[in-house]
């Protein structure tokens, strides 16, 4: 008898400790849980005359560089700079949204 009521006890505290290590896992209370939601599509833009003047001609540089891959001659004015970084910036998106466009028409 004295087995019985330990054999119990066992079972009991292993069900509590069972139920609360998987509280949070909704497979168990059989409610699915939501698919993540997808990754936001960062819509890339050329930046504009009025925040490239706000930069110097380094920062100018080194953000054309690190995250355009253009490179400017800096020997320029900074006007020029800009001029430049924005019509090599605005191809760049140019060539980038054709290459996007041309793999559906290519299923033919």
């Amino acid at each position: 008898m004295e087995y019985l009521a330990i054999v119990i006890v066992v079972a009991v505290v292993g069900l509590l400790v069972y139920k609360s290590n998987n509280k949070g896992s909704s497979v168990y209370r059989g409610v699915s849980t939501p698919a993540p939601a997808p990754a936001p599509v960062e819509v890339r833009k050329a930046p504009t005359k009025a925040q490239l003047s706000k930069l110097t001609k380094k920062e100018i540089d080194n953000l054309a560089k690190l995250e355009w891959g253009i490179v400017l001659d800096a020997r320029e004015t900074k006007d020029k700079m800009i001029a430049e970084f924005i019509k090599q910036a605005k191809a760049i998106l140019k060539s980038q949204e054709s290459d996007d466009g041309d793999d559906s028409e290519d299923e033919v």
